[in-house]
């Protein structure tokens, strides 16, 4: 491994002194608007190259290139127009001066943003762009690695999902294009945290909503992670990767008004464990194969159709505590079949009315071994909704919808059959008024109707939002949200009613062009859980249901709490970061909870501080997060306190390094990380014999990693987005 790093660097090394060396043009001059003030930070670069700079707080530039012949230089600032500029490098210096016209005007208007923190290509500033998910050290590229750096989420490492504010994974719900993504993330593997299936560079938009969401959504009592697909790529790409974890290829292929777009991907994590001292014994690493392809049709400003179909293949085989009984290991192997499709129709029937219509098909297969068992689950999903929106006019908007779906799963655990079929429908009205640009209001209602629980329940939701400086207002909201009880219930025969949580939010958040801050405080009232009476405290997350359990919905709870999200590029030209802190007090009294406790999921003090730091001379990124928890409750049975006992602080550092570089001439990007690099034996619990004189701690897969890879674009490429 030594031997592999001291090549790495030299590699890096090299390439750094050879670009140096080449004979170098400089380019400067100033940045201004029409009227002469200057436009500090402004982008400058020559298009298709890796050099370019920002302006100064004068307005000032100066680029060193070793480019020659016709290049293109582009300028380009937040609210202005882009210059795109073409000029004949021969030379050793060239002054260009740029003065930059104001886009056209966009209202200064309040965001009515409570419990929702967004990062799309339609907002002036965005929290998170594909690009910070997979710069984030520590994230390794996947979406929820770095949504869990922001405000509101919780580190849990020994199980999959996104946990937000005192909620269980089952809480969050991932939407693709208004489509529920049923299994949004690999397999489940016990005490093994899965990653999400898709890649951040698929979607133009992320909002994360940590609460309040729009009446639009459902069965989630506590978050909602929407994803919007990219639209009509504008031109021609083809794209390929190899890391330790595999190799991928993409190409896309514009024609006039329709796009194909092609991916392929083959995984063996191998070489990655092979640089890693697992804890787990993996006898055969995950390895696996996938591919999708995508289609959309744009007829100008009119309509767009986008059509999504991905299949994947997976499997491994894992040696793990034995989620049944403490301090034995059992073998578990995996073979994993998915499919998801997604088709989306988008049209504008006039200036004011627009219709959209959206479907998707999930079908997903688990084939286990656990130890000698053999166990089988089917799940499958078809959802359909349609809804139009229209504006009343300059300050009102409606928006009006149904939605569709239906779902199976179906499970064979040795000789138990179980199974349970269910059907939902929803209707959901949202009004949204702006009387003022300095205030505006939404309201909105859903009706949900489950025909396995036979149950409708109409869900009211309600947020405003008040400018109280120019780059500054507050926002609160609130609302009832229902979802069914967790799976184990429903595969069991049960049918209780709705679970429900109500929502009290307020924020107050100040955003420039290159810092954003925001603190928000929530009560979040949990009413109606799923309770199992009269039966011992099992705290195994895979137990079973007995088919004579007696169970109501008379659990309740709480969480509450307080979310600071701070994020600068303003202090030190070329270094974003940003730090995000949740404070949280959550008590439940739910499933099989002996008394009303805090959740083993749950952590009060959650910190995280993300660097990220470019050098342009030597066109390297480096990146490095911290990541806090306090310690999570466990279960002690020798204890006389119900889940009283708390593990040790969860503590983790992560670093990174990305060199820009070409290949001939394709752009490359060759990128090392290394998670936990303190090597901290971080513990998720503790397990107990039956007896409770034994104890064995919960523990990651592994606790330090190395991660290298190369990514190189046969395609032009956009130095801003970089």
């Amino acid at each position: 491994m030594k031997s592999k790093s001291k090549w790495l660097f030299l590699w890096f090394a090299g390439s750094i002194v050879c670009s140096m060396a080449s004979a170098q043009t400089t380019i400067k001059g100033k940045v201004t608007d029409s009227k002469g003030n200057t436009l500090e930070g402004s982008s400058i670069y020559l298009l298709n190259t890796l050099d370019g700079t920002s302006a100064n707080s004068d307005g000032s530039y100066s680029i060193n290139t070793s480019e020659k012949g016709n290049q293109t230089i582009v300028v380009s600032s937040v609210g202005y127009e882009t210059i795109n500029q073409s000029v004949s490098i021969e030379n050793n210096a060239y002054t260009f001066d740029f003065k930059l016209k104001e886009a056209s005007q966009q209202l200064d208007e309040v965001v009515i943003s409570a419990g929702t923190m967004e990062a799309t290509n339609d907002r002036k500033v965005a929290i998170l762009r594909p690009l910070d998910i997979v710069t984030t050290a520590g994230a390794q590229g996947d979406i929820v690695g770095a949504i869990q750096t922001l405000p509101g989420t919780a580190k849990v490492g020994d199980q999959t999902g996104l946990f937000v504010r005192g909620g269980d994974a089952s809480e969050t719900s991932a939407i693709i294009d208004g489509m529920t993504v049923q299994n949004f993330f690999t397999s489940d593997v016990p005490g093994i945290v899965q990653r999400s299936r898709f890649s951040p560079f698929q979607f133009k938009g992320t909002s994360f909503s940590s609460g309040g969401y729009s009446a639009r959504y459902g069965q989630a009592l506590s978050s909602i992670l929407e994803l919007k697909t990219n639209d009509m790529p504008s031109k021609s790409t083809m794209n390929m990767s190899l890391t330790l974890a595999g190799l991928s290829a993409d190409a896309t292929k514009v024609f006039k008004n329709n796009s194909l777009e092609l991916t392929g991907n083959y995984t063996n994590l191998n070489p990655f464990y092979g640089l890693s001292n697992t804890n787990f014994k993996f006898y055969a690493p995950p390895t696996g194969v996938s591919g999708s392809a995508r289609w959309v049709s744009k007829n100008g400003d009119k309509s767009i159709f986008k059509l999504l179909i991905n299949h994947a293949h997976y499997s491994s085989a894992t040696q793990i505590p034995n989620v049944f009984s403490a301090g034995e290991l059992t073998r578990f192997g995996l073979r994993n079949n998915n499919t998801y499709s997604n088709a989306s129709y988008l049209v504008n029937l006039s200036p004011k009315l627009y219709s959209y219509s959206a479907a998707s098909f999930g079908d997903n297969t688990d084939n286990v071994s656990f130890g000698n068992i053999p166990s089988a689950t089917t799940q499958w999903r078809v959802q359909a909704r349609t809804e139009i929106g229209y504006d009343i006019g300059e300050k009102s908007h409606w928006l009006t919808g149904a939605e569709w779906q239906r779902f199976n799963v179906h499970q064979n655990f040795d000789t138990l059959r179980s199974t349970f079929d269910e059907m939902q429908l929803a209707y959901y009205s949202e009004f949204e008024w702006k009387p003022q640009r300095w205030f505006g209001l939404k309201a909105g209602v859903r009706a949900d109707h489950s025909r396995l629980l036979e149950q409708t329940a109409a869900a009211p939701r309600i947020s405003s939002a008040l400018k109280v400086g120019a780059h500054s207002q507050v926002s609160v909201a609130g609302g009832m949200f229902y979802q069914n009880p967790n799976n184990r219930y429903l595969m069991s025969g049960f049918k209780p009613k709705f679970q429900e949580a109500i929502h009290y939010i307020a924020n107050y958040q100040w955003i420039t062009e290159k810092q954003t801050f925001r603190v928000e405080g929530y009560f979040k009232s949990y009413n109606q859980l799923v309770r199992e009476l009269n039966v011992p405290y099992n705290p195994n997350p895979y137990r079973f249901v007995a088919f004579n359990t007696t169970i109501n919905n008379s659990g309740n709870g709480y969480a509450r709490g307080v979310d600071v999200f701070w994020r600068d590029k303003h202090l030190v030209k070329n270094l974003d970061y940003w730090v995000s802190y949740s404070f949280l007090d959550t008590r439940r009294l739910f499933e099989n909870f002996l008394k009303e406790a805090t959740p083993t999921f749950a952590s009060q003090h959650n910190l995280n501080l993300v660097a990220k730091y470019f050098i342009e001379k030597w066109k390297v990124s480096i990146s490095g997060t911290y990541s806090y928890a306090s310690g999570r409750p466990y279960f002690d049975p020798t204890e006389s306190n119900f889940l009283g006992s708390h593990t040790p602080p969860y503590e983790n550092i992560s670093l990174s390094m990305s060199y820009l570089t070409h290949i001939k001439k394709a752009f490359t990007v060759i990128y090392a990380g290394v998670d936990n690099v303190a090597n901290r034996k971080n513990i998720f619990g503790y397990r107990y014999s039956v007896d409770g004189s034994q104890r064995f701690a919960i523990q990651p897969a592994l606790y330090r990693s190395v991660f290298i890879g190369m990514n190189i674009s046969m395609s032009a490429f956009n130095r801003d987005k970089l």
